[in-house]
């Protein structure tokens, strides 16, 4: 029995690489590399596509993107799990967009989230893991 565990090992090594999602850093300002010091790191999170002043960074590609500080448009959507009898489909998507002025050497993160049941409510914010606030939108209560 164990050769056959051993030889299994390497196939669920290899899918459990490709479920997972890539850790990679898009670059969305012009010029050379800056210090992390003076940029803003905003990390997909929830977030299933993201688009930051009309740049869309997706979640399959990109774990994070670094702007330049000062005021952006974001816009990120996320799928959610349903039940079929509220969504045949069984995939609700939801998006939200917000203006925000986001801060050098702060990194954020895309949140999202849903309350269950016929009344289904999604949430979308965006957290200052610096400062551990909500700069944008509205947490799940």
């Amino acid at each position: 029995m164990r050769p056959i565990i051993a030889s299994l090992l390497p196939v669920c090594v290899a899918v459990v690489a490709c479920a997972s999602w890539p850790e990679a850093t898009y670059k969305l300002y012009p010029g050379p590399a800056r210090p992390s010091a003076e940029l803003v790191v905003v990390r997909l999170g929830d977030a299933n596509a993201a688009e930051f002043d009309g740049r869309v960074a997706l979640r399959r590609d990109w774990s994070e993107v670094q702007l330049l500080p000062g005021t952006h448009a974001v816009r990120w959507q996320t799928e959610f799990g349903v039940s079929a009898m509220l969504e045949p489909s069984g995939i609700v998507t939801g998006d939200a967009a917000h203006e925000v002025e986001l801060l050098a050497g702060h990194t954020y993160t895309l949140k999202a989230d849903r309350t269950t049941g016929s009344t289904r409510q999604l949430f979308f914010w965006l957290r200052d893991e610096t400062t551990g606030t909500v700069v944008a939108g509205s947490p799940k209560p």
